[in-house]
């Protein structure tokens, strides 16, 4: 009734489908095939991924350490900021400082001028400037400096001019700025 008749040809047909279909499916499960034959390249693969995130959780422990230092270190050298809250309280304490440094070193302070303070580029800290006008003699002048550049508080001549006045007490006209930096108030 039914004849199934195999010619070359189709032979060839089935041989080439059968090879096609064969290599689709290799293919499609080559993923799976290969879990089957390499499960141990699949065991060290995720082995040297495990070991690089415990790398990693070690490292973020030393950073953590870090920045706990480096926060104190911070508020460290914060506390020898200038502690006004604006500008202006900033300068009044430079004047007084700069009042009892002149006092300590016998020299009187004949005029002291609030200059417009300068924002350091950073967003959180301005440098208040004062000036200052004393006529010292070179003994005094070199204690007014010392006791400006060791002062608790980060103070800094930031100019100076300084001539000789021909007077017989051998004193000098000098006009200093001194420099004070303190953190902005946040707004």
């Amino acid at each position: 009734m039914f004849k199934f008749r195999v010619d070359i040809q189709r032979k060839y047909l089935f041989i080439v489908l059968g090879v096609l279909l064969s290599l689709a499916l290799v293919y499609r499960f080559f993923p799976f095939i290969q879990e089957l034959v390499s499960p141990a390249q699949e065991i060290e693969l995720k082995e040297r991924r495990l070991i690089k995130y415990r790398k990693t959780v070690a490292a973020s422990r030393g950073l953590d350490k870090r920045l706990d230092s480096l926060n104190k270190s911070l508020k460290q050298l914060e506390s020898g900021l200038l502690s006004g809250k604006t500008a202006s309280l900033a300068a009044v304490e430079i004047q007084k400082t700069l009042r009892e440094i002149a006092e300590k070193s016998s020299v009187h302070v004949k005029t002291v001028k609030v200059l417009k303070p300068e924002d350091l580029g950073q967003e959180e800290y301005l440098r208040i400037l004062v000036n200052f006008y004393i006529m010292p003699t070179i003994k005094q002048l070199k204690q007014v400096l010392y006791r400006i550049e060791t002062y608790p508080k980060y103070l800094t001549v930031k100019k100076m001019r300084v001539r000789f006045y021909g007077n017989p007490e051998r004193r000098f006209r000098c006009n200093i700025t001194v420099a004070g930096f303190m953190k902005k108030a946040k707004s």
